[in-house]
């Protein structure tokens, strides 16, 4: 049996059970939330485009935004832009404001019985959905004019 096949006797209906968008998104919350702590850490490693990132929840949903201090107190902060996720039923949305992300996964179990998000297609693990939802919006260079 090759590593990413299931035994023939795989108890599919517990591990479907187990693998929830409500637990998913959970995970996700968490896991996007540890990825904005460590982008925040970058700035004191050198990388200097004077912006912080911070994560907000409501409810069902949450955020990141990308803001740059005005500089006049710390207090006034501007927005750049930002990205949301929202859960609705086994689905969960993903979409930016000022930045290029718009997408919608569901959450299904792969051939090994892992749960994994599907987007068009294509399936995913948690780490490469908060990487498509927020590289941009984290590491976006600056359009230089000539």
């Amino acid at each position: 049996m090759s590593q990413d096949q299931t035994p023939d006797d795989f108890d599919w209906v517990i591990a479907q059970s187990k693998c929830s968008a409500a637990s998913m998104f959970a995970r996700l919350q968490t896991g996007v939330k540890e990825d904005v702590r460590r982008r925040n850490g970058l700035g004191r490693l050198g990388r200097d485009d004077g912006w912080t990132f911070e994560f907000h929840v409501d409810g069902e949903e949450f955020e990141v935004s990308r803001v740059e201090a005005s500089g006049v107190t710390e207090s006034i902060d501007s927005t750049l832009a930002l990205v949301r996720f929202e859960r609705a039923g086994r689905r969960i949305h993903v979409h930016g404001d000022g930045v290029d992300v718009e997408f919608t996964a569901v959450v299904s179990l792969d051939v090994a019985g892992v749960c994994r998000l599907v987007v068009g297609e294509a399936m995913y693990s948690e780490w490469e959905i908060r990487r498509m939802a927020l590289e941009q919006l984290f590491f976006e260079e600056e359009e230089v004019s000539d």
